[in-house]
């Protein structure tokens, strides 16, 4: 995402409005998809984890689909792992994850948020998201800051472990829009968990428009402790298509 809102007003995308994802960031764009549109975003990710281990995750892709003014549909797609582990690699499948709904609210001048109910289905393996369902619920906001520079972040609550384990995951993001296509972003991302050792990351990512509809997007970052991954780096596609009729 970019920097946010620069109209002076916090409101809604519309069709004449450039494509804004949730794309490359950890945190949720607090936008939401057009109504009567459809958003598909796409992406890969590669994770160096401790002892040798890696991850290899294709295709990410978030399905997003504009309901009302100001609210959307979402979900995540089944997707593959490639993953390394103990001497031996397997691949695995990730649950239909953050089915669910979201709600922008116009708070203030300037600035966005939106709110995220979603749960995810246990339809893919154990080894990645954990048994049972997966509740979620998010707090997405951006504030202009100025015309470029953006400050935003997000507060997540999840549960997991069949309702054993819940999960608090904050996030503060800085980001720069860069001309009239292109942005960047410097982002700290954190997990910390009843049952589970804390994870902390620093993520870098970028975004170019390559037409109204269309965008390319970045991303690399490191783990700050000996529990997060010791490097990632991926890249990704998304498009929206406007005014379907369903």
């Amino acid at each position: 995402m970019l920097a946010g809102p620069t109209s002076g007003a916090a409101v809604a995308i519309d069709t004449t409005a450039a494509i804004e994802t949730n794309r490359p960031s950890f945190m949720a764009s607090p936008l939401v998809v057009p109504r009567g549109s459809l958003q598909l975003e796409n992406g890969t990710l590669f994770s160096g984890l401790r002892h040798g281990q890696w991850s290899y995750d294709l295709p990410k892709t978030e399905v997003r689909i504009g309901a009302l003014k100001n609210t959307e549909l979402q979900m995540f797609v089944p997707d593959f792992f490639l993953m390394r582990d103990n001497n031996s690699t397997a691949g695995r499948v990730s649950n239909l994850s953050e089915i669910g709904i979201k709600q922008h609210i116009a708070v203030a001048p300037k600035l966005d948020m939106a709110v995220i109910a979603a749960v995810s289905a246990p339809t893919g393996s154990p080894q990645i998201n954990g048994p049972g369902t997966i509740p979620a619920l998010r707090a997405p906001y951006i504030y202009a800051l100025n015309s470029k520079w953006g400050l935003g972040g997000m507060q997540s609550l999840l549960i997991r472990d069949q309702w054993r384990n819940v999960e608090w995951q904050p996030d503060v993001l800085l980001c720069r829009s860069i001309g009239s296509r292109s942005g960047a972003f410097i982002e700290y991302g954190g997990s910390f968990a009843q049952n589970h050792n804390s994870i902390n990351l620093i993520h870098f990512g970028g975004v170019y428009k390559i037409s109204h509809c269309q965008q390319l997007d970045c991303q690399f970052g490191f783990g700050l402790n000996e529990s997060a991954p010791s490097a990632f780096v991926g890249a990704g596609y998304s498009v929206r298509f406007d005014q379907l009729h369903w």
